[in-house]
């Protein structure tokens, strides 16, 4: 009884979901169980969702979903061709759970398959929260319900695709062209689509019934007539542009005869029609004012590439005239070499697009630009090229990369000569250095105070000394020995940094905080030298408070903007220019240890990366260093 109800409540209703709700009541009132479901196969395959059910917590239904592994019962019964039945789900070897059935205490059940053991939809399940001993009749039960359900759903399916076919043939009829008329053999309007309707019969006085000459008699006698009576009569469909003046329009017909009439396609064209008159006249401007366009020549081209004109000082130059240009195409006027250089940009000139190409031509360079030309719509009917002969500018631009080509080699000879002459000090520092603690331990007993101060000075001088000639050499390899770039992770950088300045971070009481940084182009080793220099200046810097450092980056289109911000001692606003230059210092010796070469390092490590380095500060408001590096390229592009 409850089947047969059901199946006939899936006859008369469109209201799936319904349905589902109700044939799980009325299961779990049958078979005196606590709960009941529909569970529907998602797309994926790995997840089932609580479609419908009875008797689950508030909120699940709709919401909740369970994984289909063979390890759930939900999984298991999709791989099984019979119902599974569980008589005690505490004690069950073939499955456990899911999570739905155990959170609800469930221990016995049936679930059945919605749907073909090969395209199952989802399934129907039924549960009891006390151990149940169901009968053959129960599991008939259920799968009879269960098949109810598929056969509704597959229905439904059925008719939503029926339905969507029919809309989108609607649309597609609606969208022939701009307007279609079908008639029959006697000339009698049979269809006429909206576009149709709106344009053949603006005051809606009705077309369909109609004979077609008596609704558009001033048509008798014109190319409409001819055309369509000799597709008719010679079943070859026509195609032709004509003016009707009652509607004042011109027309684009496509006609296609068959034995039981004309279908007709149509547009109105009168804008373009329009259109080409204005760029007729126009046509006439631009060749006055493109024969004084000095050192080139202006064009103006159409849909098949073909020239309509053409003007310009540059031809007194060339081996041909505008004559011999106009009416032709690229290929036949410059040559195919040229052609296949050129014919690219007219293309993207009439798809709306400005583009440039260079090419050689009689022994000359050339650059031409390509424009769309509009009409006041906005609407592309033709392009426009301009040429100009850029060999004078090329050879210019030449002489410009010879030049700063010498400039690099002058440079990379200079960062040879620094790094040789930073190299060759250490030897002589070595020597000094070693001499002042051989004196200080030898004589350490003899030196009177004054003396012990003398060494300590020139011991401290040295010391200073080696450190600049280190930071120079550091300077100096920047680009000569740097790593390949490639994705780095900032994150790992930063751990690293962190633990190599852990003794002194300890012993300043420093707090950093930093976000999540990114992954980005570059060089592990520089970018760790980067925020080690930055972070140690951050810390030497702070005052008397302890150091309270913050770690931040965002986006910045193609590039990643990271900053590091503390609240120390901050820079003149006159100064921060200077904190990047070799052997700059702000302070002295006395006061901060340093050599003046750590920030002059960092923007020489930025400058690799093509990037930028920039400081925002104010004395006693602290600083914040920023700089930019590029986001990881895609490697498989």
């Amino acid at each position: 009884m409850v089947v047969a109800e059901l199946g006939q409540q899936a006859l008369e209703t469109d209201d799936i979901d319904q349905l589902m709700h109700d044939a799980c009541v009325a299961v779990a009132e049958t078979l005196s169980n606590d709960y009941c479901k529909v569970l529907e196969l998602l797309p994926s395959g790995d997840e089932l969702f609580l479609r419908q059910g009875v008797g689950w917590r508030e909120g699940l239904v709709g919401n909740a979903t369970v994984p289909t592994d063979r390890g759930s019962q939900a999984g298991y019964t999709l791989l099984s061709e019979e119902p599974v039945v569980v008589d005690d789900l505490r004690t069950e070897e073939r499955f456990s759970g899911p999570e739905l059935l155990t959170s609800h205490d469930v221990v016995s059940g049936i679930s059945v398959i919605i749907g073909s053991i090969e395209n199952p939809w989802g399934i129907l399940g039924v549960h009891a929260t006390e151990k149940r001993e169901f009968t053959d009749h129960d599991v008939t039960f259920v799968k009879n319900v269960a098949n109810v359900l598929a056969a509704a759903i597959e229905e439904t399916r059925t008719k939503r695709k029926l339905e969507e076919r029919e809309t989108e043939l609607e649309r597609t009829f609606e969208r022939i062209t701009d307007g279609f008329v079908g008639l029959d053999e006697d000339w009698t309007i049979t269809y006429a689509n909206e576009r149709g309707k709106n344009v053949l019969d603006p005051e809606d006085e009705g077309l369909v019934g109609e004979n077609f000459w008596q609704m558009f008699e001033p048509a008798l006698g014109t190319t409409f007539e001819e055309e369509y009576r000799e597709a008719v009569r010679t079943q070859e469909p026509t195609s032709f542009e004509e003016y009707y003046p009652p509607l004042g329009t011109w027309f684009e017909v496509h006609a296609y005869p068959s034995e039981s009439g004309l279908s007709i396609y149509f547009r109105d064209v009168t804008e373009r029609k329009e259109r080409e008159r204005k760029l007729k006249e126009s046509e006439r401007r631009y060749r006055t004012l493109a024969e004084f366009f000095p050192n080139g020549i202006v064009t103006l081209f159409g849909a098949d590439l073909e020239y309509t004109l053409a003007a310009g000082q540059a031809f007194a130059e060339l081996p041909i005239s505008p004559d011999d240009v106009e009416e032709r195409t690229p290929a036949q006027v410059w040559g195919d070499s040229v052609a296949d250089d050129l014919e690219p940009a007219l293309r993207a000139a009439l798809d709306g697009d400005e583009t440039s190409v260079e090419f050689q031509y009689v022994n000359r360079d050339w650059r031409v630009h390509a424009v769309p030309v509009t009409d006041d719509a906005g609407e592309v009917f033709a392009g426009m090229t301009m040429a100009q002969d850029i060999t004078e500018q090329k050879e210019r631009k030449q002489q410009l990369e010879d030049t700063v080509e010498k400039l690099e080699k002058s440079n990379e000879r200079l960062e040879q000569f620094a790094y040789a002459a930073s190299h060759d000090l250490q030897e002589p520092l070595r020597m000094v250095s070693s001499y002042l603690q051989l004196l200080e331990r030898r004589y350490e007993d003899t030196l009177d105070e004054e003396g012990e101060e003398f060494l300590e000075f020139a011991v401290d001088g040295a010391d200073r000394m080696r450190a600049m000639v280190d930071g120079l050499l550091q300077y100096s390899r920047v680009d000569t020995e740097g790593d390949p770039l490639e994705p780095v992770d900032l994150n790992a950088v930063l751990d690293d940094v962190l633990a190599d300045l852990q003794l002194q971070l300890e012993e300043t009481d420093a707090d950093i905080t930093a976000a999540s940084l990114p992954r980005v182009e570059g060089d592990a080793s520089q970018l760790r030298q980067l925020l080690q220099n930055l972070l140690n200046n951050a810390v030497t810097y702070a005052g008397d408070e302890p150091p309270r450092i913050a770690i931040s980056a965002e986006r910045a289109g193609r590039d990643w903007v990271v900053s590091i911000s503390d609240e120390g001692m901050g820079i003149d606003p006159d100064d921060q220019a200077a904190v990047f230059e070799v052997f700059q210092r702000l302070h002295g010796p006395d006061e901060h240890a340093g050599t003046g070469i750590g920030l002059a390092l960092c923007e020489r490590i930025i400058e690799r990366h093509d990037g930028e380095i920039w400081v925002d500060s104010k004395p006693g408001d602290g600083s914040t260093f920023s700089f930019t590096l590029p986001a990881p390229r895609d490697r498989d592009a």
